[in-house]
């Protein structure tokens, strides 16, 4: 059983200029074109080359920084900050909100002409990436030959690594030895009245978790009548999903599930109180396919597409399992430390963005869940 200590769906319009926190230091020094070629360990001559243009174009333009949008960009911060320290001088700029927000924001933005964000960031099928004014396709020109970015809507938003979702509990109310292993093992009596989750009637995660687990493929070992049970429970449910690790932390409720690693490593790199529990003994393992778009006529195009490319290399990859705590997608991109690699997690099936398909059970949550 893995449960990590270390630091890390689908999930206010300050202005960007007035925003403090970047992934960069402040007090950097300004960095020229003009430099000697940056080399990206382990990347080809031709994608050094290719990268290094980009890099060059941006800094000749001066626009260095990639504005991030989405859910919880700003929970990147260690990942973003290896590929800054290998290219000086650009900047990120992260903004998190609800997708809701996010996509107004770009909706408006749009349709005014002023773009302001560079990129999205957040789960597999956002709507952003559906819509033609809000995305566009990016040169990818960093993977190993034969290698093909997984992508969709068009090649507008490309999939670049596995989130996982688990159990979190605060540790000065629950040992470790106490805390819940499997979906079955919240059905015992004691933690009725403490379970956190994020809403399931309302588009999120946890919606996608619960209707993973009635599929055919699923449903003899969890189905409805564990649904039931569940729901008996008398569940809490969050004013929003990033909210229920902070709960946790803050002993409102002892423990909560169905948590995104993201949201958890944000709470737990303050120094929170919280263990997460991954993988799940029943195989019952939540993953969420994490999906980034360039926005289409953004004011940063070059820094945002050498952000992406690098993404994308051995490096960048390497550092979504380090930093990240996230699997990669490349076959050669190594998962978090101490977890199982991905060939061996036993995990639920993937998230189906059709919603034809999800509406008959998405209907079933809301009837079963809706609070009065």
């Amino acid at each position: 059983m893995f449960y990590r200590n270390k630091l890390m769906t689908a999930f206010g319009f300050a202005l960007v200029g007035s925003l403090a926190f970047t992934a960069c230091s402040s007090g950097a020094p300004e960095v020229k074109a003009g430099g000697a070629p940056v080399e990206v360990p382990g990347a080809s001559a031709k994608a050094n080359e290719f990268m290094n243009k980009l890099y060059q174009e941006a800094l000749s333009s001066g626009k260095t920084d990639i504005v991030m949008y989405g859910p919880s960009p700003s929970a990147n911060k260690a990942l973003n900050q290896v590929f800054l320290d290998r290219f000086p001088g650009i900047k990120i700029v992260p903004q998190d909100q609800a997708d809701a927000q996010t996509l107004t924001k770009l909706d408006v933005e749009a349709a005014s002409g002023n773009r302001i964000a560079d990129l999205y960031i957040g789960g597999e099928s956002p709507q952003a990436a559906a819509k033609d004014n809000i995305c566009t396709p990016v040169d990818i020109q960093t993977t190993p030959a034969g290698f093909k970015v997984p992508a969709q809507n068009d090649g507008k938003l490309l999939l670049f690594a596995y989130r996982y979702f688990g159990f979190v509990y605060n540790t000065n109310m629950v040992t470790k030895e106490e805390a819940p292993k499997s979906w079955h093992d919240l059905l015992d009596p004691k933690w009725k009245g403490k379970i956190l989750i994020g809403d399931p009637t309302v588009p999120g995660g946890m919606q996608y978790i619960v209707t993973s687990m009635m599929l055919p493929e699923t449903e003899a070992k969890w189905g409805k009548p564990f649904m039931e049970q569940l729901a008996k429970q008398d569940l809490n449910f969050s004013q929003s999903e990033p909210t229920v690790p902070s709960d946790v932390a803050s002993g409102r409720f002892p423990i909560g599930i169905g948590v995104y690693s993201g949201f958890y490593d944000g709470q737990k790199s303050k120094g929170a109180p919280l263990n997460m529990v991954f993988p799940l003994d029943d195989g019952g393992n939540f993953l969420s396919r994490s999906g980034l778009c360039q926005i289409k006529d953004g004011p940063h195009p070059d820094a945002t597409s050498l952000y992406l490319n690098w993404l994308f290399t051995q490096e960048g990859q390497d550092a979504l399992g380090e930093k990240n705590q996230s699997y990669g997608v490349l076959p050669t991109a190594p998962g978090p430390a101490g977890a199982p690699p991905l060939a061996e997690l036993k995990h639920l099936p993937f998230a189906n963005p059709d919603p034809k398909f999800n509406a008959p059970y998405f209907d079933y949550i809301t009837k079963l869940f809706k609070k009065s």
